[in-house]
């Protein structure tokens, strides 16, 4: 009996449960961790974009907060995506926003003052046009005329520098709007950029 009890208390740390439960009693069978709670939520780690790039082989579905997005990313298994699937914001000229590894800016410069595109790592293959129409001159009462315009790009290369996706432009009026559809060939998504100056 002593031989048998030495053996038992041995093999006791090989054993393993299923599921880990965080404030209850029963975790879901399906899940390997099951977090209950009415008052707080979970907090998973918070990364900048360098740090989040920075991250040795990351696994299939890892997922992490960015801080400089303001939202979950989540990485496929070939690159990060963003679990938003779209993005809306006022920003001031130069003030970048960003959706998955694409970032999206209005140019500082007053001879091209555009919508600028980049990425947060890396290279991205993008095709795509865009539709522009913009005032002459400053619109006062009773109306102004405008420029309407458009441009195509076939198989462009991103990279982490901002450069426009047209030249010559110069959005420095209200009411001039550029839209611009693009295909990220890269990763095979698709975006639709609105920019409105009001």
């Amino acid at each position: 009996m002593r031989i048998f009890l030495t053996l038992l208390l041995i093999s006791s740390p090989l054993i393993s449960f299923a599921q880990v439960g965080v404030n209850t009693s029963a975790p879901h069978s399906s899940s390997a961790l099951d977090v209950s709670s009415t008052t707080k939520g979970l907090l998973i780690p918070r990364l900048t974009n360098a740090q989040m790039n920075a991250i040795n082989s990351p696994a299939a579905g890892l997922t992490i907060y960015n801080t400089d997005a303001s939202a979950l990313y989540q990485f496929n298994g070939s690159h990060w995506c963003s679990r938003e699937d779209r993005i809306s914001k006022r920003v001031d000229d130069g003030v970048a926003v960003q959706l998955d590894n694409l970032k999206i800016r209005l140019s500082t410069n007053n001879n091209n003052r555009s919508l600028e595109l980049g990425t947060v790592s890396g290279t991205m293959n993008i095709s795509g046009s865009s539709f522009n129409a913009y005032p002459i001159t400053t619109v006062t009462t009773g109306g102004v005329g405008g420029t309407v315009s458009g441009w195509t790009r076939q198989t462009d290369q991103l990279t982490t520098s901002f450069t426009p996706f047209e030249s010559g432009l110069n959005f420095m009026l209200h009411s001039a709007i550029q839209n611009i559809e693009i295909m990220d060939e890269t990763n095979n998504h698709a975006y639709s950029l609105f920019l409105f100056i009001g």
